[in-house]
C-alpha cells in the first residue's frame, strides 16, 4: 500500500502536471520510488514491518514506534534541533524529484530530446527547485534514521542507509 497518491502532487509545493497522459507515468513512479527510499530508510527487514503496519492501519501506521517517526518529528542533535516533517512529505520531496528530473529530457523513436513549448523557454535544473526538494527530504530522511539510531530498541531489524545532499553543478 502507497502512502503517497497522485492527488498529493496537484497543488502545493510538490505540483506536477497531472493530466492524462502523465498519471499513469506518476504512478509507476510512486510505486518504483515510495518503495525504494523506504528500503533505504529503514532495510528491508523494518520496511516490511513498516508496510505491514501500513495496511493495517488503512493508509497510517497503528503501533507508537512508527507513529512517532510518521509525524512530524524534531530531536535535539549536538547542540542544535534537527526536524522531519515526516515520512509522507520525505517521500514526495524523493519522489518529486526523480519524476521531475527524468522529465527534462524524452525518449522518441529518433532518440533523446528536449521538449520545446510555442510559448515558453524550459528552465534548466538550476532553476527548477528540484534539489531544494530533494534536500528537504534529506532532511527529515536524516532526523528520522537519527531517531531511530537514538531508540535502536525500538526498531529492531534496523539497517537504513545514510542520504547526502545533491547540488546541481
Amino acid at each position: 500500500m502507497n502512502i503517497v497518491s497522485i492527488a498529493d502532487f496537484k497543488k502545493g509545493k510538490y505540483a506536477l502536471s497531472t493530466g492524462m497522459y502523465d498519471v499513469a507515468t506518476l504512478q509507476d513512479y510512486i510505486d518504483r520510488y515510495e518503495t525504494r527510499y523506504k528500503i533505504d530508510l529503514f532495510g528491508a527487514t523494518l520496511a516490511a514491518e513498516f508496510n505491514a503496519d501500513i495496511i493495517a492501519g488503512a493508509g497510517v501506521p497503528t503501533e507508537p514506534r512508527f507513529t512517532v517517526i510518521f509525524e512530524a518529528l524534531s530531536v535535539d542533535r549536538w547542540a542544535c534541533v534537527i526536524h522531519s516533517e515526516g515520512i509522507k512529505e520525505m517521500l514526495l520531496g524523493f519522489i518529486y524529484f526523480e519524476y521531475t528530473k527524468d522529465q527534462i529530457n524524452q525518449m522518441t523513436p529518433i532518440g533523446q530530446v528536449l521538449p520545446v513549448g510555442e510559448n515558453s523557454d524550459r528552465a534548466t535544473t538550476l532553476y527548477s527547485m528540484i534539489y531544494a526538494r530533494y534536500n528537504e527530504a534529506v532532511k527529515s530522511y536524516d532526523t528520522i534514521r537519527y531517531y531511530i539510531c537514538q531508540n535502536m530498541a525500538n526498531y529492531d531489524g534496523f539497517s537504513g542507509n545514510a542520504k547526502g545532499y545533491s547540488y546541481w553543478i
